[in-house]
């Protein structure tokens, strides 16, 4: 079984995967396994505003058109 993991880029738009629908980040940097955020749109009044995050935790905003 092969098995690729995703890769980030600096910049790309992705989503919390449990919230996809609410969620909004930016990706600001790629760390083997982790991925570090900055989110722009959160669910609740006390947002996260940047943090470390597993690959599989985020999920890439796919492009329109």
């Amino acid at each position: 079984m092969d098995f690729k993991p995703e890769k980030y880029k600096k910049g790309e738009m992705v989503r919390f995967f449990k919230r996809p629908q609410e969620t909004l980040g930016i990706v600001k940097g790629h760390d083997g396994g982790k991925v570090e955020v900055e989110w722009v749109l959160w669910p609740s009044q006390v947002k996260p505003q940047h943090g470390w995050y597993p690959m599989y935790k985020v999920q890439r905003v796919e492009k329109a058109g």
